[in-house]
C-alpha cells in the first residue's frame, strides 16, 4: 500500500471517530419546553362497611337462625353456615373495571388442638363453600366475579356497594359418610383468612 493511501485511510479513520465520539464536530440545536404536567394515579380499595357482619345456621333443613358468637358454634354434619357482610369498593380512574372474589383457602386448619381432625373437618367444609356478590349466581371461593360498570370518568370518585352472601355446609348422610364425619369430630377451623378480594381487570373485555 503506498503512502498516499494510507494517509486517506487514516483520515478518514480520524473524521469517523470525531463523528463518533462528537468531541470535535458540533451541531446547532436547541429546545423548546412542552409544558410539563403533574399527572397522577387513580385508585382501587375496598373496606368493610361500618355495619357488622351477620352470620346465620342452618340446622338440616330447618329455619336460618341469627348467631351471636359464631366462636360458641358447634357444628354437626347437616349444619349450614351462612355469613353476610357488606362492602364498599372505592374506584377512581379513567376505564377501570374489577373483579371481587372470595379467597380461595378462607378455611384453614386450626394450628391447635387435633391436627388430624382439623384437617378432616376442613376437608368436609371446604369442599363445598360457595359465595354470591350482590345476590348472583353462587360459585366457589377462588372464582372471579366482575361487578358493576367500568369507571368512566377521569378524576371522578365512585363508590360500589358491595354484597357478599358465603355459605359453609357440612353435607349430611352423603357418600362420604360416616368415614370423613366422624374423622372431623372435635375438629377446629381457621377463618382469619376468609377474605374479600378484589382486582383489576381489563375493562376491553
Amino acid at each position: 500500500m503506498n503512502k498516499t493511501t494510507k494517509g486517506t485511510i487514516a483520515a478518514s479513520a480520524a473524521v469517523l471517530l470525531l463523528l463518533g465520539t462528537g468531541g470535535s464536530l458540533a451541531y446547532w440545536n436547541s429546545t423548546a419546553n412542552l409544558g410539563g404536567q403533574t399527572i397522577s394515579a387513580g385508585q382501587l380499595k375496598v373496606e368493610q362497611d361500618a355495619a357488622a357482619p351477620v352470620w346465620k345456621i342452618t340446622h338440616t333443613s330447618g329455619a336460618a337462625t341469627t348467631v351471636a358468637d359464631i366462636a360458641a358454634v358447634k357444628l354437626v354434619p347437616g349444619d349450614t353456615l351462612e355469613y353476610t357482610g357488606k362492602f364498599n369498593i372505592t374506584a377512581q380512574g379513567q376505564n377501570l373495571a374489577f373483579s371481587v372474589n372470595l379467597a380461595k383457602g378462607s378455611i384453614a386448619a386450626a394450628t391447635t388442638g387435633n391436627a388430624a381432625a382439623n384437617a378432616a373437618l376442613v376437608t368436609r367444609l371446604a369442599n363445598t363453600a360457595t359465595f354470591t356478590v350482590n345476590g348472583g349466581a353462587a360459585t366457589t371461593a377462588g372464582t372471579v366475579v366482575t361487578i358493576n360498570e367500568p369507571t368512566a370518568d377521569l378524576n371522578g370518585v365512585k363508590t360500589h356497594p358491595v354484597t357478599i352472601t358465603a355459605k359453609i355446609a357440612w353435607p349430611f348422610g352423603d357418600s362420604a359418610s360416616p368415614a370423613s364425619d366422624n374423622a372431623a369430630q372435635l375438629g377446629a377451623v381457621n377463618l382469619k383468612d376468609f377474605a374479600l378480594n378484589i382486582q383489576q381487570v381489563d375493562a376491553s373485555l
